[in-house]
């Protein structure tokens, strides 16, 4: 493709023909290792990795000499030597290149997939065997005989076998339905939560490999500090190999999109060789405590940054007979180290978009904001731990889930329902894999988010009957049935011609309640769903979640202490995606013994108390004020200790003193 030449060529072939010699054997070599591996007891992903990474350095040391000796004949420019050698050395340093990435990555990804659907192929009923088979003859004859070309009767016979299976695959899990028949009807439910993480923003499993892999070197003492001679023998190699890259791009080639594409190459290759270098200024700057490295360091980064590519582009000018493609060029490449270098200062100055003012704030917070939306260059990944470890169980009855705002609740919520994926740990709902079962289970869930949406022009018998068609309740006796029954269930049957937009807010949580009832779940999961009630509706909406948990898991979420004190037989406290607390509210009270106290502060030694986060409530009394507080120790020489409430031992486990 680079040089032009045709694929049909003679010599091309021979080159292809014997590249796939040298390629096949480095990936049946690691397949092998990888098998001998797995039968020492490795897991399959790390007996691949484990395989790959012992490979690299022989299928690295067999490209490079390959690719080494090929270039004399791929660049020679005798007559003789451009229509017989070039072909051939340019097909087997090309293939070479591009194969040696396919050997290390693509084919362990093949090979897993592989395995993994031969295994699935041999789990299908008997009856889906055959029609595979039949629909795999006829596509066979269909070919032989209508397709006239050998290239694209080879292409059409690769595609049948990739798509019968496939979309074999597709419409099985497309119409996996909810299937509620796995848990018995009268069997009791219980959820059990192990080691649960949940980290957003995370790096990709590629890219978590590999820093796991520089960490292993780096405790094991294999990481360069670039301070002696010897840290610097990489260079020996890769400078060379820069000065020829320079020459065959600006000197050798004569096409002007691969001019472009091996300078970008250069460009970072540039940096790759800056790295060492830049680290040697570092360490000598740290010792000595001087900063004139430092400065030295990040002078020549920026100009290496901003002077490189307008040396190339000077080159494209001299080298392109198109002025305005260099134009275009130059500013699409500035344009692109702007948003970076802008992203670079965002999000190592920790700078808060939002906060930003003085000339042209408004401008300047709109260019950062889009800065950051930008992928690879201006997006920035910063993984958060939102579960830390979470392990719980969860039975019968309402369970109510405290925590202040941000502290883990709605994630671990959502993973329980299947929303989103945990990044480790387990859920079990009665013994059944949350993540292997998920379609299977979702029958039994009914998840009501903190903010949902209804059509507030419908009547409520009009929304849970559109609602319960969407759910598959197809008979008109059946839904009806099931209407009725939700709607007695959250007690607003008797307005159930009333539209929703006339409803009050608590009444619109019931509608809410009602919606998720339809498919009958055992387990309800609602998050935060008295936040914005008046105390009349919270207390109504308190008692219905009790009624509806006893037959049933109800997941209760709040930060309302009140809510959870008269209405949960279970609790837990989660703090920064930490369990700080898992058992009943009786027990979790009775950590607060010992740390509740009480005394009476005048005016002025109340403006003085200097550990005002302590007092949980203050009361005035005439010219003196009553205060309660929660401390480790003593806060006052007259404070006595009074009985905990729940409130109090919330706040000592928040506070870690509990």
């Amino acid at each position: 493709i680079v040089t032009g030449n045709s694929i049909l060529n003679a010599n091309t072939l021979m080159g292809f023909i014997i590249l796939l010699g040298v390629v096949v054997n480095n990936g049946i070599i690691l397949i092998d290792y990888t098998n001998i591996l797995r039968k020492r007891g490795y897991r399959k992903s790390r007996a691949l990795m484990e395989a790959g990474l012992s490979r690299v350095r022989p299928i690295l040391i067999t490209t490079i000499t390959t690719i080494v000796a090929m270039f004399p004949l791929a660049l020679g420019q005798a007559e003789y030597v451009g229509a017989i050698g070039a072909p051939f050395a340019i097909t087997v340093i090309g293939g070479l290149s591009v194969s040696t990435l396919l050997t290390l990555v693509f084919i362990p990804t093949l090979y897993a997939g592989l395995e993994n659907t031969i295994a699935w192929m041999r789990s299908l009923n008997w009856k889906i065997k055959l029609i595979h088979l039949i629909l795999f003859l006829l596509s066979v004859l269909y070919i032989y005989y209508r397709v006239d070309s050998f290239i694209w009767q080879l292409l059409t016979f690769l595609l049948v076998i990739l798509l019968i299976p496939g979309l074999t695959w597709f419409i099985q899990s497309s119409l996996r339905m909810a299937r509620t028949h796995l848990v018995g009807d009268n069997d009791a439910i219980h959820i059990q939560v192990h080691k649960l993480v949940k980290i957003y923003e995370r790096d990709t499993r590629f890219v978590r490999e590999w820093k796991s892999g520089l960490k292993i070197r780096e405790r094991a003492g294999l990481t360069r500090t670039y301070t002696h001679r010897r840290d610097f023998n990489d260079l020996i190699w890769q400078l060379p190999l820069f000065g020829f890259m320079v020459w065959f791009t600006f000197f050798h080639l004569k096409s002007s999109f691969w001019m472009l594409v091996l300078a970008v190459m250069l460009y970072f290759f540039l940096f790759l060789l800056w790295k060492p270098l830049k680290a040697l200024l570092t360490n000598h700057s740290a010792p000595t405590g001087k900063g004139k490295f430092l400065k030295a360091a990040s002078l020549i980064t920026n100009l290496l940054m901003w002077a490189v590519p307008l040396a190339f582009l000077f080159v494209f000018f001299k080298k392109w007979d198109n002025t305005g493609m260099v134009v275009l060029t130059g500013v699409l490449a500035y344009l692109l180290l702007a948003v970076y270098a802008s992203s670079e200062y965002v999000y190592k100055k920790g700078v808060n978009i939002d906060r930003i003012s003085g000339r042209f704030g408004n401008l300047r917070r709109s260019y950062f904001r889009l800065v950051r939306e930008i992928p690879v260059i201006g997006k920035r990944k910063k993984p958060f731990k939102a579960l830390n470890g979470v392990t719980l169980q969860i039975r019968t009855g309402m369970f109510g889930l405290l925590g202040p705002n941000g502290a883990g609740k709605s994630t671990m919520m959502r993973i329980i329902c299947g929303i989103l994926e945990q990044s480790y740990g387990k859920i079990y709902i009665n013994g059944l894999d949350t993540q292997q079962y998920r379609e299977e289970l979702q029958g039994l869930i009914g998840y009501l988010p903190q903010e949902f949406g209804t059509y507030e022009n419908m009547t409520a018998w009009e929304f849970l009957d559109y609602q319960a068609i969407l759910k598959g309740i197809a008979d008109v006796g059946v839904r009806e049935a099931r209407l009725e029954y939700v709607l007695k269930a959250v007690h607003m049957y008797d307005r159930r011609n009333e539209t929703i937009g006339s409803y009050s807010g608590g009444m619109k949580q019931r509608i809410g309640i009602a919606h998720i009832l339809l498919n009958l779940p055992r387990i309800l999961v609602v998050d935060e769903p008295t936040a914005g009630l008046d105390p009349r509706e919270r207390i109504r909406f308190r008692n219905l979640l009790v009624e509806l948990s006893r037959e049933r898991i109800v997941i209760f979420s709040t930060h309302i202490i009140e809510d959870i004190s008269s209405s949960c037989n279970q609790v837990a406290v989660i703090n920064r995606g930490k369990l700080k607390y898992a058992g009943t509210p009786t027990d979790m009270v009775s950590l607060g013994e010992g740390f509740v106290w009480q005394f009476t502060l005048t005016t002025s030694e109340f403006e003085k108390f200097q550990n005002k986060q302590m007092i949980t409530n203050h009361l005035r009394e005439g010219e003196l004020i009553k205060v309660r507080a929660v401390a480790g120790e003593k806060p006052v020489a007259d404070a006595v200790n009074v009985k905990p409430h729940l409130e109090d031992a919330y706040l000592c486990l928040l506070r870690d003193i509990a």
